[in-house]
């Protein structure tokens, strides 16, 4: 069972998103042309997606249960330089029976530098394969789709 609103979410509007956090752009970051790598803006969306998960929703990992990225794919529109800050934004733009899928993206001030989709997996750590979510974390999950 799937539910979705993902058609109306436009992931280039920063107002499709009400979570955000700014990821500061390392020298580290940069390819041969001087723009921040492509790796970078994955590791971008890695981090506000890990915070996004750990405050809003119920995945958890303990010595029951985990969650596991099993598909990321991104859309890189516009270049981001260094040095600066980035506007990293995570919402759940689906909800599966046991996964969740996020919908990500990285503003440089008003103007879309990326954005991207992560599916991730809950999984019984005992059986070694995905769980369902429980009605009340299904619940909770819902809630967050529909912000």
């Amino acid at each position: 069972m799937s539910e979705t609103t993902e058609p109306t979410i436009d992931l280039k509007l920063k107002a499709s998103f009400d979570f955000f956090t700014t990821e500061s752009l390392r020298i580290s970051d940069l390819d041969q042309n001087g723009h921040v790598n492509n790796l970078a803006f994955l590791q971008l969306f890695e981090n506000v997606r890990n915070r996004f998960i750990a405050g809003r929703t119920p995945l958890v990992r303990d010595d029951e249960r985990t969650f596991m990225l099993v598909h990321l794919e991104a859309d890189f529109v516009g270049e981001l330089h260094y040095p600066g800050t980035v506007e990293a934004a995570c919402r759940i733009v689906e909800v599966r029976r046991s996964s969740v899928v996020f919908g990500q993206a990285l503003f440089d001030g008003g103007r879309v530098a990326a954005t991207g989709r992560a599916v991730t997996v809950n999984v019984d750590r005992t059986q070694r394969r995905a769980a369902a979510f429980s009605e009340a974390e299904r619940d909770m999950l819902l809630k967050l789709l529909n912000l």
